[in-house]
This record gives C-alpha cells, sequence and structure tokens, in this order.
C-alpha cells in the first residue's frame, strides 16, 4: 500500500460514514431501497441537458477537467454510476446518511463531482452495491454520468485501510469507491475497502447513455402467518446481533448488485425471528400456519421454548447457475433454549427455500 499523502479530513470522514449505516437493518430499508431507486431511474435528471466536452486522450493527464458546477443538494441525483465487470448500475445520490445509503450509493458532498480534478468519493453498502469491489483488477473501467457528461474511470489500484484514515486528493480527476471491509460482514467494521481509479475519458451526456445506467432492484418477501405477518420482527424490532452473509453457488453478482440482497438479508432475519416467536407459542404446533409445515429437529420435550440468540446471526445464501437466490440458512452457533425439561446452549438454525421472490420456512433445526 502506497503511503497516503495530501490527506484531506473530509474524506477520512466519509469512511466512518459507511460503516456506521450498519449498526443495524431498518425494517422498511428494502422497500424503500426498491421504490427509490424506481423512482429515480423515471426521473428526469439535471444531467441529461447536453454539453460539449471534447473526448479525451487515454492519458489521464490529457483529459481537460469540466467547468466547476455546483454540488447538488442532498438527497438530489448526483450521478449515475456504472461498473460493468460487476453488473452494478445504480443512481447514486448526493450525501452519505444512512437514510441515503438504505437505497443507493452516495456521493461525498465534500468531494468534487465525478469527471473534475480531485478525488471524487462514492461509498455505498458492503452487502449491496460494492460487495463485490474487490473483484476489480487494475484497467477496469467505471463510469459515471453527471450534469456534465460521462465519465470513464481506469481501475488502478486496491487499498485495505482503518476506519477514518484521510485519502489522497489528487491533482487530476479521480475516483475512489469506499465500502466496508470485509466485504460480507454485516455489521459496523474497522476498515474500508478503497478502489481508486483515474480519468481516461469524458464524452457530452446522450440520452441513450442515460437509459443504459437505470437499474431495477428484485424484492423478496416473507410467507408468512397473517398474525406473525403484522408483528414487528424486523431486526431493528428484535435486537439480534449480525454476523457475515456468504454467497455461494452461481454468480453473486446479480443478487448483490443493487439493492436486493439488503431484501433478502431483511427477510430472511425476519423469518428467523418468526420462527422463534412461533415457538414461543403455547400452542400444540406452534408452526400450523406456516405453508408448507417445516420439519423440527433437535427440540425434545414439549413447549412452548424460547430461543435467546448468544451469537451473531450468520446468513448463508445458495446460489442458481444464474445466480438466483434458491435457498438461505439462518444460522445462531450458540443459543439458550428453554423448555419445559431445562435449558441447554446448542447451534440454531432455519432453512428458506426461495421461488419466484419468496422466502418459506422449509426448515427448523435446534441441534
Amino acid at each position: 500500500m502506497r503511503g497516503l499523502t495530501r490527506r484531506t479530513s473530509w474524506l477520512g470522514a466519509a469512511l466512518i460514514t459507511i460503516g456506521a449505516a450498519l449498526v443495524a437493518l431498518p425494517g422498511l430499508m428494502p422497500f424503500y431501497a426498491s421504490w427509490r431507486q424506481a423512482q429515480l431511474a423515471q426521473a428526469a435528471a439535471p444531467w441529461r441537458a447536453r454539453r460539449q466536452l471534447p473526448h479525451a486522450s487515454a492519458a489521464s493527464a490529457a483529459v481537460p477537467s469540466p467547468p466547476a458546477s455546483p454540488q447538488p443538494g442532498t438527497g438530489q441525483v448526483a450521478a449515475y454510476l456504472r461498473i460493468p465487470k460487476i453488473d452494478v448500475a445504480a443512481t447514486v445520490l448526493q450525501g452519505t446518511s444512512d437514510a441515503l445509503l438504505a437505497s443507493a450509493p452516495g456521493h461525498e458532498p465534500q468531494s468534487v463531482m465525478p469527471g473534475m480534478s480531485g478525488t471524487s468519493v462514492i461509498v455505498a453498502h458492503n452487502l449491496t452495491f460494492f460487495h463485490n469491489i474487490d473483484r476489480l483488477r487494475p484497467g477496469d473501467t467505471i463510469i459515471a454520468g453527471t450534469a456534465l457528461g460521462v465519465f470513464t474511470y481506469k481501475v488502478g489500484q486496491a487499498l485495505v485501510v482503518p476506519a477514518g484514515t484521510a485519502l489522497p486528493n489528487t491533482t487530476w480527476p479521480s475516483l475512489d469507491l469506499v465500502a466496508c471491509y470485509p466485504l460480507n460482514a454485516l455489521y459496523y467494521t474497522q476498515d474500508r475497502f478503497v478502489v481508486e481509479a483515474a480519468l481516461i475519458s469524458a464524452s457530452p451526456a446522450r440520452a441513450a447513455s442515460v437509459a443504459s445506467l437505470h437499474a431495477t432492484v428484485p424484492q423478496f418477501a416473507a410467507a408468512l402467518p397473517s398474525d406473525l405477518a403484522a408483528q414487528p420482527l424486523w431486526l431493528s424490532d428484535t435486537g439480534y446481533d449480525v454476523g457475515s452473509a456468504t454467497f455461494s453457488g452461481g454468480p453473486s453478482l446479480h443478487i448483490t448488485a443493487s439493492g436486493a440482497s439488503w431484501s433478502l438479508v431483511a427477510q430472511s432475519i425476519r423469518m428467523f425471528a418468526a420462527a422463534v416467536k412461533a415457538l414461543a407459542s403455547p400452542a400444540p404446533e406452534p408452526f400450523a400456519g406456516f405453508t408448507p409445515s417445516p420439519v423440527v429437529t433437535g427440540l425434545t420435550g414439549s413447549g412452548p421454548w424460547t430461543v435467546e440468540p448468544q451469537a451473531p446471526l450468520d446468513i448463508a445464501v445458495q446460489l442458481s447457475a444464474s445466480g438466483q437466490p434458491i435457498a438461505v440458512t439462518v444460522e445462531s452457533a450458540t443459543t439458550r433454549i428453554l423448555g419445559h425439561d431445562g435449558a441447554r446452549s446448542q447451534p440454531y438454525a432455519i432453512t428458506l427455500a426461495v421461488r419466484q421472490g419468496v422466502l418459506y420456512l422449509v426448515r427448523v433445526n435446534a441441534g
């Protein structure tokens, strides 16, 4: 890692902000993310106006920086971002607050706009849009469109730095992508993953290029009995600790290149909470309202049972060959399970089947 010179404190602040949002997954965030990205994709973005910018040479130093323009207001569209290597196409909002990062990548307001001389900083959750930025290699391209045109950057290097580290502010147009590290973490982390890129070309904004940058965000729902569906079961309601999310099988780009992974994770944790709530019911058949009825193993004696996770929840997503989620396991390595036959500590996990965007509880394993 090269020395970090010409440091700027405001870029360091951006590294802190991105991690703070991961302390919890707000219950309504998946639905807000889908609605917001769809709304932004249809909006008449202010940068649709054509500007005559010269085509740049391949050398970053030879690309002229466009004239300075006012920063958009907080929450407004700042840019469109496309990263072909990892299948990312997203609307970028101005700001890095928790609420903004719940639905889109955010442009650090104290950094320059993409295309201008200096370092432009875009941050996003490590579980969503930037989950796969560690796959970027030197020479890969990143495309950002603003009110001044469409700018193409070439990836130079990737860094892992402590949270709060100030990034270099270059004298030429450059772009930094920032996310929490490790990239599969579901919680606040002490490090940040940074991808640095330099501008190699600029062109006027065109309607066709704008349309190609839009993205849709698939959403997921949990098949819950009506009585449980009406209860507060989101992570922010339960207070569960969260660990990591892993994706195996087909390519994970399609699920993590948008806000869809937020929805999948949030609904999976919601189903975990629903299963715990069902076991606490005095009903003789606690899962009678679930369709299909799940297989339950590892529970002896009679209920109701109290299940108290004493380790973070880890989520494992199995993908099809096309990259679509087909099964999810949510597990706590250590739980305290209390029933009529006493208390014991053991792992506890649920397995979900995913069919056409709906999560079904198929197995509860306490053993």
